[in-house]
């Protein structure tokens, strides 16, 4: 039987090979997908290079990416963004990620996201606490809200969720001390995890996008619902997010509905 931290070993494998690559391309072709969505040809070069070594390994699995798809399999699924943060990585800003999580049975039990730029690997195994570098990490221990760093995003690619996210800026901008938009949900994700920031909230993203960080926040002690008010509760499902720790959750969370 395949474990976990063998699923895990492959993910950080496929994830520092994806990043070698993206690293050594000083020149790439960039394209529109939709407005303010961009793919480069290193997108689909590193989402291959992922796909080719963990289905290798694992022949069995099912295979969800950004840019091809998904191919189904007889065990779990892959879940991969081959570059999270493609803007960033057009600009040649150094906060692009690889995002890998494994899904089995509909739970997600291995993430991954690697930011090579940092040379920071973000893991986590469910029930068996999340890491960055290979050290235990664990969400702020912050209890003041109004002290809290909160990361989240414009929903920039839809006009009804931007709107929802700009009525909500003035009282997130009263409640707490400030806020950052680094533009890799993963990496916002991994920040929250290792207590860069108390908290992340943002809307319309999509699962490839979160579905390793968010099991590392979980793993990391941290909290993670979708937004106040969205019918679906899920939100690796509707694609609304909050992740937080714990003891100022409820504070986010208020803020959020409120206004």
């Amino acid at each position: 039987m395949i474990s976990y931290q063998q699923r895990l070993d492959a993910a950080v494998a496929a994830a520092r090979r994806a990043g070698e690559y993206l690293l050594s391309q000083p020149a790439f072709s960039v394209s529109h997908k939709q407005s303010n969505d961009y793919v480069t040809d290193c997108d689909r070069g590193s989402e291959a290079l992922i796909r080719e070594m963990l289905l290798t390994a694992f022949p069995q699995d099912g295979f969800l990416g950004e840019e091809n798809g998904e191919s189904a399999g007889q065990g779990g699924r892959w879940i991969v963004d081959p570059i999270d943060g493609t803007t960033n990585f057009i600009c040649d800003l150094p906060l692009y990620t690889i995002s890998i999580a494994y899904e089995e049975a509909g739970e997600l039990v291995v993430g991954c996201v690697y930011c090579p730029r940092l040379n920071e690997m973000f893991t986590a195994v469910k029930g068996g606490g999340a890491f960055m570098n290979g050290q235990p990490i664990h969400v702020s221990d912050e209890t003041v809200l109004r002290d809290a760093i909160v990361a989240m995003a414009f929903a920039h690619r839809n006009d009804e969720k931007g709107a929802r996210l700009l009525r909500v800026l003035p009282r997130m901008r009263r409640n707490f001390s400030d806020m950052r938009r680094l533009g890799s949900a993963a990496l916002d994700l991994c920040f929250t995890a290792c207590g860069r920031f108390e908290a992340y909230v943002e809307l319309d993203l999509n699962l490839y996008d979160i579905a390793a960080g968010v099991l590392i926040v979980k793993e990391a002690g941290g909290t993670v619902t979708g937004w106040p008010g969205d019918a679906e509760a899920n939100p690796l499902r509707s694609g609304n997010v909050i992740a937080s720790c714990p003891q100022l959750y409820q504070g986010v969370w208020d803020t959020l509905k409120e206004a």
